[in-house]
């Protein structure tokens, strides 16, 4: 199979599944790439294929989102509901060790698994962030408190009728909305994922994905904990990448983790793009590829064969 058609497969979770595209060979343990918030795997549509020939890539939909399921009515979205989703397909698929490659919160995600579990992890490449963002006690009770009103304002609202919208309205709104990160001629890789075309009027079309990850509650660090956490990673191979254009790492507030992370790293790089936004995996892949394949060369094929996946 060409290495930019993908295998759609979709991985049993007790609330229903999750969705994912399966790049490249079959038999190899592959790169888990984890979108950012509220994208789905169509975010690495672009990439992976530039990357499978090299190290395959499973892109996954977080719950939520993409093709994924749901989580049950009454329940809402967390950060650390991620990180087990995470865990669970270590399990599935029987790994004794992941790799990852993550674009904004899936490379927090990254970063906060392999805290937890740092003799799991050999490889993460992160796109554009490293953890969540940071936040005083005072700022993260409001959001607690905001967040608790807006998720059940929410529910009550998915009881309402469906917003139908036009395509090029989808793509207007995936633009503006992701503060035109996302450049118009790439949008349709998210939203072939996350919109549906409406039976009754063909002409349009409906967000499929669940809008209560619009109110996920993100982990928000503080410094001491994120200090906390970079120090249990150890001997893990790390590739941070930068766009230059977008203030989702902060170089200056993340020195004393970069320090930690130089130190306990077994290849630590980092790499700046020049002219990028925060979606530079999707708008220039090429670009980002280039990292990705170097850094994957230089590690040679560390801990990935596998016994054959269970598709």
């Amino acid at each position: 199979m060409a290495q930019n058609q993908p295998i759609e497969l979709r991985i049993p979770m007790p609330w229903g599944c999750l969705a994912g595209c399966w790049y490249g060979d079959q038999q190899i343990r592959p790169l888990l790439a984890l979108h950012g918030w509220q994208d789905n795997a169509g975010s690495f549509a672009r990439l992976a294929p530039l990357i499978a020939s090299h190290r395959s890539i499973l892109a996954i939909d977080l719950p939520g989102h993409g093709r994924s399921s749901h989580f049950p009515i009454g329940l809402s979205y967390h950060f650390n509901d991620f990180i087990r989703v995470i865990h669970r397909i270590v399990r599935h698929y029987r790994w004794e060790k992941i790799s990852f490659i993550g674009h904004s919160m899936g490379a927090a995600l990254s970063f906060y698994y392999a805290a937890y579990f740092p003799a799991k992890v050999d490889m993460i490449i992160a796109i554009d962030t490293l953890t969540t963002p940071y936040c005083t006690p005072d700022i993260q009770i409001d959001i607690s408190t905001i967040l608790t009103e807006r998720i059940l304002a929410e529910e009550e609202h998915q009881q309402e009728s469906v917003e139908l919208y036009s395509y090029e309205l989808l793509k207007d709104l995936l633009y503006r909305g992701s503060e035109q990160s996302v450049e118009r001629a790439h949008c349709k890789h998210l939203l072939e994922r996350s919109v549906r075309r409406s039976i009754s009027n063909p002409e349009m079309y409906y967000f499929s994905r669940d809008s209560r990850v619009k109110q996920l509650d993100l982990v928000c660090s503080q410094p001491e904990l994120v200090l906390a956490l970079a120090e249990r990673l150890d001997d893990i191979s790390y590739l941070i990448i930068k766009a230059e254009h977008s203030e989702h790492l902060n170089e200056e507030r993340l020195k004393d983790v970069f320090t930690i992370l130089r130190a306990k790293s077994r290849i630590f790089e980092f790499h700046t793009l020049k002219g990028e936004k925060h979606h530079v995996h999707l708008n220039s892949p090429e670009r980002v590829a280039d990292c990705v394949i170097r850094f994957i060369r230089m590690n040679g094929s560390h801990g990935a064969t596998t016994t054959k996946a269970r598709l």
